[in-house]
């Protein structure tokens, strides 16, 4: 019924790049990424090709528990175990889901051009498969093209995913790219800090938010620690919050300094250096870096003063109270 002859034959070939999400589980299982019976509507399906994806579904998940470099074989047996299938049940359901899991592992790998090529060719066979599996490919594609920095594209995509799966584009934020500059509106986000709760930055409307991006590996960082603790200490209370991005390529480095340095802020773990979903979206090239945001969204501040962030922090709570009455 289908033959899928642009998606690449034989054994695939792999970029020897670093892991940059070494975590599947974030793929397969967030936003509700999971396949259902009728993802592809029309197309056929085939009982041996769905029991032997069920079990490459369920292997992906047991090596995101793995380190990245213990993975990395288990990885490339997955994509040719994939593979297999494309070849030997071509126009069915399991072909095309087969395709989108090796374009997400792809991700994984940072072998972004390759995953783009894979959600492309499903992408065409947009009368087979539901609004659903749909958007699945319209996320994962734009998480590709934001690793390889084509953010205009990435944008695209993420308008057309709006329209079907808002709650997964504004994942993406509003922006992506592109300079930050005072008084700008912050970019809203919606993700988890590292302990698994939700933070959504539109939840803080009206509050002075404290966005401080930096990484555990970075000396400046640490040593910026003890300030930021200061301010925290300082200017904590209901009309105020903190929140913590991290740059580290460990969670449990993460999880480390929390502890050891009694970090009582939420933290969000990027896991991806540079690349990052809230590096991207606010333009984040160095760390540490600061940014304030004030009670109607506007950037106020992007830095690393302190004394500068105690003033202007100082100066949005006045006007704050002044706006209340208080």
């Amino acid at each position: 019924m289908i033959v899928m002859n642009s998606l690449h034959k034989g054994k695939i070939s792999m970029k020897t790049e670093i892991f940059l999400i070494p975590i599947v589980v974030i793929l397969f299982v967030s936003l509700g990424l999971t396949f259902n019976n009728n993802a592809m509507g029309a197309l056929r399906q085939d009982a041996d090709a769905a029991a032997e994806l069920s079990t490459i579904r369920k292997n992906l998940g047991v090596y995101s528990k793995m380190s990245p470099n213990d993975a990395k074989d288990y990885y490339e047996e997955a994509l040719n175990e994939l593979q297999m299938i494309i070849d030997m049940f071509a126009g069915t359901e399991e072909a095309l889901e087969a395709a989108f899991y090796i374009g997400a592992t792809n991700n994984i790998l940072g072998s972004f051009n390759e995953a783009i090529a894979y959600f492309d060719d499903v992408l065409q066979f947009q009368n087979e498969i539901d609004i659903n599996f749909k958007a699945r490919l319209l996320y994962f594609k734009a998480q590709a093209l934001i690793g390889i920095g084509n953010i205009d594209e990435a944008k695209n995509v993420i308008t057309e995913l709006r329209i079907i799966e808002p709650g997964a584009a504004n994942a993406f934020g509003k922006e992506l790219g592109g300079s930050m500059g005072l008084g700008m509106h912050a970019p809203d986000f919606y993700t988890e800090d590292f302990k698994g709760n939700s933070i959504k930055l539109s939840d803080f409307e009206g509050k002075i938010i404290v966005m401080h991006f930096w990484a555990t590996w970075n000396d400046r960082c640490l040593e910026m620690l003890p300030e930021i603790k200061q301010l925290y200490r300082k200017f904590k209370g209901p009309d105020v919050q903190f929140i913590g991005i991290s740059r580290d390529d460990n969670l449990d480095d993460l999880k480390g300094i929390v502890l050891q340095k009694n970090l009582e802020w939420p933290q969000i773990f990027e896991g991806m250096r540079y690349k990052g979903m809230m590096s991207k979206l606010y333009d984040v090239r160095n760390i540490p870096i600061t940014f304030i945001v004030d009670q109607q969204g506007k950037v106020q501040y992007i830095g690393t003063s302190n004394e500068k962030m105690t003033q202007i922090l100082t100066t949005l709570i006045v006007k704050g109270e002044k706006k209340s009455g208080y």
